[in-house]
């Protein structure tokens, strides 16, 4: 008889609702905010020589932890970035315990400050994993004809759409991200086609220096199928050339800052969004 109540009662408890506890074994499908931070953090040109390719205090590396670490973001994209900075980028915020896995592409490979590679380009950093084996970058087959001369040597710049495949809320989600030049709008209509090849079902997020003003007729391919966070706020030289976007089938925009530094040329732009009710 006692069993029996004991299991009765047992029974009752575990039907009930789990007051005061952090979360459920099954929690409820709802909305979830996804905040991203833009960031071209001018890491080794001549117009920033406070960076000069280094990641000590005073320069954009250093700014950009103190920015995670204070926003806590969950995707973070980064653009004239050398691979020397990218890589002590992820040992700081690990050191800061703000982890974030990523993936770097270099549009070029002769910038002296640079260090012994050259490499310079952009980054993508998630707070969930970014298996090795889905690397994505897709170089823009419009180019404008750019080059870039130092020391002496001239390179093509090849600039493209950098895109890490990861997973948020245990989630999977494409974050992308791209520096594109104002002499080749085209690669605007590269961008959204790439990222309309995903899956329908695969949520992308998409965040960086375009070089365009809100006005530019090209980016209405991108606002077709993005939602957009961060408004109309200058970025860059009294100029806003950075942007925030996120595919409209999963997310709506909740909203943006832009947070100015002496680091850089430009400001890092924050922008949120709503994931749209799962059910």
């Amino acid at each position: 008889m006692r069993r029996t109540a004991a299991s009765a009662a047992a029974a009752v408890l575990l039907a009930l609702p789990l007051a005061g506890c952090g979360r459920t074994a099954h929690p409820a499908p709802g909305p979830e905010t996804v905040r991203v931070l833009q960031y071209n953090l001018c890491g080794a040109a001549a117009g920033c020589r406070w960076n000069a390719g280094g990641s000590g205090p005073g320069t954009s590396v250093a700014r950009l932890v103190r920015e995670v670490v204070r926003r806590n973001p969950d995707l973070v994209t980064v653009n004239e970035i050398c691979l020397t900075q990218y890589t002590r980028l992820r040992r700081l915020l690990a050191g800061s315990g703000r982890r974030m896995d990523g993936t770097y592409a270099s549009s070029q490979d002769n910038v002296p400050a640079c260090g012994p590679t050259g490499r310079f380009g952009s980054a993508v950093l998630s707070r969930g994993n970014v298996p090795d084996g889905r690397r994505d970058y897709h170089p823009f087959t419009h180019t404008g004809g750019e080059t870039y001369t130092n020391a002496g040597r001239t390179v093509p710049v090849r600039r493209g759409l950098l895109c890490a495949h990861t997973r948020l809320g245990g989630q999977p989600l494409v974050a992308c991200t791209a520096h594109t030049s104002s002499a080749a709008p085209e690669q605007i209509r590269e961008i959204r086609d790439r990222t309309a090849g995903f899956p329908a079902t695969l949520p992308v997020v998409f965040a960086g220096d375009l070089n365009l003003p809100p006005g530019a007729p090209v980016l209405s391919l991108l606002r077709a199928r993005f939602a957009e966070a961060g408004g109309d706020r200058p970025t860059a030289g009294g100029r806003k050339i950075d942007y925030v976007f996120a595919d409209r089938r999963h997310f709506t925009a909740a909203g943006g800052a832009v947070r100015g530094g002496p680091e850089s040329d430009h400001a890092l732009l924050e922008g949120e969004f709503t994931r749209r009710g799962r059910t």
